[in-house]
């Protein structure tokens, strides 16, 4: 066979192949196609009555073309017989109309070997007597011996009568030879075989052939035999599985564009009953259909002769397992079409990309769908095909974009909600653009270049983006670009694009006279009248506006210069013109200055500033600007530019306000955090615990008097903490009011370095794993990073779990010393005064005022050992001196050392103990001391405590804070080990034991003297002795992490431990 036909269908073993062909050169096509048109509609089933009496459904398909190659495989396959031939032709003289016929019986020679009746339709220049006899004066051949129709005109209304009057005989023909063959004894019937078969069966008979099958694969009949199977059980259960009759699909009958997709691919259910489906015997169920048209595949891909056959049973399983709803059974067949490599013209090759991609946006795979649409596309401006075609190529093009997740709207394609792989979507638009050069459309190929430069830039290489931004450049010099839609020939509207990334915006900032000149509204205190309303209506709200999501609170001047600030960069590698910019305005009367400029290669940002002035007052709104560069034109409104905050600006304009200026006493900052009110700068560096003092200057150097005068201080710092740090008085400042024109006020601030002494972060390494208690510690538990009260001694940072007879392991600890603390904030003056203040607005100026504060003691561990008396016990620190200089520090009243820079020493602090006799005498109201007993008499007190294997033990925890402040962020964690009492535990007990409930308690915050209870159960699965690690941890989020690989060690700033752990027997029943 020459080429597959791509529609074929299941339904297609069962049906009559005719063809309709047209002869000589006279007919129109469009009279061809209503012609070929109504007798599908019409006669593609037909119910004839045969001898018996029954009611027969024939199935008639219908071929504008048909090779004679394909009739060598009517063996093979008998619905590939073509059983009827009906040509169409037109005439004027004698000599047209004997050419014509003999053509017509050129074709029955062509096709005599399966040929059984055949009919002449022929339209000539006059009408004829009758429908079946030439007009006169035209005399057909004596060799033509064809039944001929005559028509005079194009209407032809007994043309359906006449076909199915043909059809009709072609039915009686081979019912008779039907009803002849049961006649026949089974010894006489032909062998049957394939075309490339004959010279290898030549001479065989029925039994020869019989016995080389039973011993011989022979997979390519196997194949066939298969397929007629699932053709046959397909029949009967998917009846509704035919080609539409309203749209030509096959491969000789393909009058509409390659690209439209079929509504429909079945016809309604016949009218007549259906079978009864399960009592056929042989009827393949619809699992088994896939499964055996999969192996006749196969088979067939045996032959490379059969290629064709392969692919056509491929396309048949693939439209059975779309009526399946099985999409990937689907693909799976599909696929074997692609690789299954047919020698095709590139007209075929459209033909069979256009009928996958079909196929494939059947059924949901439009990615593939797309890329077959693609290369069809690409067929038809193929070097090997010698009519090339760029506008389908286009438009094919154009309609591939889908599957590739290719928008052709900008707003579509943003970084939010971009889709697909940005790589084919520069391939398919640099095809766009070819494809639209080539047709000489210089405003579509422009549309495409300016979209490509505006949503897929990122995704571009340098060296494509230079080209293709200088081919913008000199294709908009034949059709410049502009922000309109464009409306193609087949109704597709092209959306406009601008380039609102070359340049790039980079920040689009809103400017007054200066920066710390922005004028701000007065929010006023509302007096208290009592309980009468004077304002019923407003509800005291007189100052209630309605302020739209866009309204800024920027403030213009009228009739002053006022300035919008634009940041462009230049992401091309050559130099950018960018000229006419202008701003685009609304609202009140606004002079906007054009403004061009010349942007070095891969520069930027470079600041670009865009003037007007206001010539009234009221609301100006701003939605963007306008720029003309690489010959297009664009207006970058607000709204499609990434990452502006509003789609436009709402500017008010408002009457004078005073101005000032400030300066401090203290040295500018070489570097501090950007703000729009901050006028100078303060620096100073500071020891822990040193202070030190700012003069501020503030000058009236306006017209305008300054009256009132307000003073805060703004960081990132807690209340306490800022108020600890930055000091004033606003009184002193007042007194000092009004400030004239020229006049000058100070302000003095005090500086104070507020730090921490005690190291507070996980900066102590642990180079051992946490030892347990039971071998009984000669030091008491230590604690870890807690806060130094100023009441009361208290314990510090110490190691966790340490004994005392190894206490001189805190003399090697390995310190980190702690960083610089860098502290910022800024002093906003807020003033007013004149007739600004009458309208209700005022500047605020500020100072950027930046600490660094530099550790001065640093205390790192510490421990409890002993004293001489039982009376006392000593707190060990290790202090060091973080600083360079000499340090006399006092530990006691009357005890002071001297250490150098950067010298650390111990030092023991004798602290007195608490009697344990004394706990009786003290009141019960004694929080502290209360618990403290209660704590003794229980550890005291302890039992054994034992259980069963099985048995749900409940356990209860209660925590109370005995401490003079607060608590945060505390972890009650309850932990099972066993001690092997050899120095290891093992807290690996998931395989013994089960906890139902949490094992770790988050509390957020335990106030002073506050209480918190939790509960848990655990059931014990094999017996022994196990123990219980209760403990209570302040965790805080640190930056640096412990490089200790074990498991058992917990960072903690502070932590207590019930001791001794508490031991649990289990038994066995």
């Amino acid at each position: 066979m020459s080429q597959p036909d791509y529609e074929q269908t299941t339904h297609d073993h069962a049906s009559l192949l005719v063809l309709l062909k047209s002869i000589g050169t006279q007919l129109k096509p469009k009279l061809l196609s209503r012609l070929y048109e109504r007798i599908n509609k019409s006669l593609s089933k037909l119910n004839i009555v045969d001898s018996s009496g029954s009611t027969r459904e024939i199935i008639i398909r219908f071929v504008r073309d048909y090779p004679v190659e394909n009739i060598d495989w009517g063996d093979f396959q008998t619905h590939r017989r073509l059983l009827g031939l009906i040509t169409f032709s037109k005439y004027d003289e004698q000599n047209e109309f004997s050419e014509l016929c003999r053509l017509h019986e050129t074709l029955k020679v062509k096709y005599n070997d399966t040929l059984y009746d055949s009919r002449a339709i022929f339209f000539g220049p006059v009408e004829s007597d009758s429908i079946n006899e030439p007009p006169t004066g035209f005399v057909p051949p004596p060799n033509f011996k064809t039944s001929a129709i005559y028509y005079a005109d194009e209407l032809c209304p007994s043309l359906e009568s006449q076909i199915l009057e043909c059809l009709n005989a072609l039915f009686w023909i081979l019912e008779s030879k039907r009803l002849k063959r049961l006649r026949e004894k089974s010894d006489r019937a032909s062998l049957l075989r394939a075309p490339f078969e004959k010279k290898e069966l030549i001479g065989l008979d029925l039994d020869t052939a019989a016995a080389s099958l039973q011993t011989v694969n022979d997979w390519l009949w196997l194949g066939a035999a298969y397929e007629g199977l699932c053709a046959t059980s397909s029949m009967i259960l998917y009846p509704n599985l035919r080609r539409s009759l309203t749209l030509h699909r096959n491969s000789s009958l393909q009058e509409t564009s390659p690209g439209k997709r079929r509504e429909s691919q079945s016809l309604p259910s016949p009218t007549n009953e259906e079978f009864p489906k399960t009592h056929i015997p042989h009827l393949l169920p619809p699992e088994e259909i896939a499964k055996k048209y999969r192996e006749a595949i196969v088979h067939y891909s045996k032959y490379q002769n059969a290629a064709i056959v392969e692919t056509e049973a491929s396309f048949k399983a693939t439209r059975i397992s779309i009526e399946q709803n099985s999409p990937l059974q689907a693909a799976c067949f599909l696929n074997n079409v692609v690789f299954n490599h047919i020698n095709l013209s590139e007209q075929e090759k459209i033909e069979r990309f256009t009928k996958l991609a079909e196929l494939y946006s059947s059924f949901g795979f439009s990615r593939k769908a797309s890329f077959c649409m693609r290369l069809a596309a690409l067929r038809y401006v193929s070097p090997n095909n010698p009519n090339r075609d760029w506008k389908q190529c286009y438009n094919l093009l154009l309609q591939s974009t889908s599957g590739f997740k290719l928008s052709l709207d900008p707003a579509e394609m943003t970084d939010n909600n971009r889709k697909g792989w940005p790589k084919i979507q520069i391939q398919i638009l640099n095809e766009l653009i070819i494809a639209a050069n080539q047709m000489g459309n210089a405003a579509l190929a422009t549309r495409h270049m300016t979209f490509i430069l505006q949503t897929l830039f990122n995704y571009l290489s340098p060296n494509d983006r230079k080209d293709i931004a200088l081919q913008l450049q000199g294709v908009a010099q034949q059709c410049e670009g502009a922000p309109v839609p464009l409306v193609l020939e087949s109704g597709i509207v092209i959306p406009p694009a601008n380039l609102i990334n070359i340049p790039t915006t980079k920040e689009f900032k809103l400017k007054n006279l200066q920066a710390h000149l922005q004028p701000q509204k007065i929010e006023r205190v509302k007096e208290d009248h009592g309980p009468f309303l004077f304002t019923p209506i407003n509800f005291g709200s007189l100052e209630r506006k309605n302020v739209s999501k866009n309204s800024v609170e920027f403030l213009w001047v009228d009739g002053d210069i006022c300035e919008v600030l634009i940041q462009l960069i230049n992401p091309l590698p050559f130099e950018l013109v960018v000229s006419n910019m202008r701003l685009l305005t609304s609202g009140i009367v606004f002079e906007s200055l054009p403004e061009s400029i010349t942007l070095p290669a891969m520069a930027g940002p470079i600041g670009v500033s865009l003037a007007g002035t206001p010539r009234e007052p009221g609301t100006l709104e701003i939605h963007g600007f306008s720029t003309h560069t690489l010959g297009v034109k664009s207006n970058c409104r607000l709204r499609n530019i990434p990452g502006m905050p509003y789609p436009s600006y709402n500017i008010t304009v408002i009457p004078a306000l005073p101005k000032i200026d400030l300066a401090t006493s203290l040295p500018q900052t070489a570097s501090f955090s950007t703000g729009q009110n901050i006028v100078t700068s303060a620096s100073v560096s500071l020891y822990g615990g040193e202070s030190t003092e700012c003069t501020i200057t503030i000058t009236n150097c306006g017209q305008v008097p300054i009256e009132t005068v307000e003073t805060s201080i703004k960081s990132s710092l807690s209340k306490i903490k800022e108020a600890k740090i930055f000091q004033w008085s606003d009184d002193n400042f007042n007194s000092q009011l009004p400030l004239l024109p020229g006049a000058s006020a100070s302000l003095t601030l005090y500086l104070f370095a507020d730090m921490e002494f005690i190291n507070n972060k996980d900066q102590v390494q642990k180079s051992s794993p946490r030892i347990s208690n039971a071998h009984g510690s000669k030091s008491w538990p230590t604690r870890s990073n807690l806060t130094q009260s100023k009441k009361k001694p208290s314990s510090l940072p110490g190691n966790s779990g340490k004994n005392s007879g190894i206490n001189s392991q805190l003399a090697k600890l390995t310190i980190q010393p702690p960083s610089n603390i860098i502290v910022e904030g800024q002093l906003m003056i807020k003033y007013s005064g004149g007739e600004g203040l009458t309208a209700g607005y005022c500047r605020v100026s500020s100072v950027f005022i930046s600490i660094e504060m530099l550790p001065s003691v640093n205390i790192t561990s510490w421990d409890v050992l002993p004293a001489e008396t039982s009376s006392q016990f000593y707190l060990v620190l290790d202090v060091n001196n973080m600083t360079n200089q000499e340090m006399e520090l006092y530990y006691t009243q009357s005890k002071c050392i001297y250490m150098g820079g950067r010298e650390s020493c111990r030092i023991p602090v004798p602290v007195d103990r608490c009697p344990l006799d004394k706990l009786s005498t003290i009141e019960s109201g004694d929080v502290d001391n209360e618990l403290q007993k209660l704590c003794s008499q229980h550890t005291a007190a302890l039992d054994e405590i034992t259980c069963t294997i099985g048995e749900c033990v409940s356990i209860g925890v209660g925590v109370c804070n005995a401490l003079e402040r607060p608590l945060s962020n505390l972890c009650l964690t309850i932990d099972f080990y066993q001690d092997y009492q050899n120095g290891t535990c093992n807290y690996k007990l998931d395989n013994l034991l089960a906890i139902a409930g949490a094992s770790k308690v988050m509390l957020p915050t335990l106030q002073e003297y506050g209480r918190a209870y939790h509960e848990c159960r655990v059931v014990f699965f094999m017996p022994g002795q196990f123990k219980l690690d209760i403990r209570c941890s302040s965790n805080h989020e640190n930056s640096s992490s412990s490089s200790s690989s074990d498991k058992n060690l917990t960072i903690a700033d502070n932590e207590w431990r019930y001791i001794p752990p508490i031991e649990i027997t289990a038994e066995d029943y």
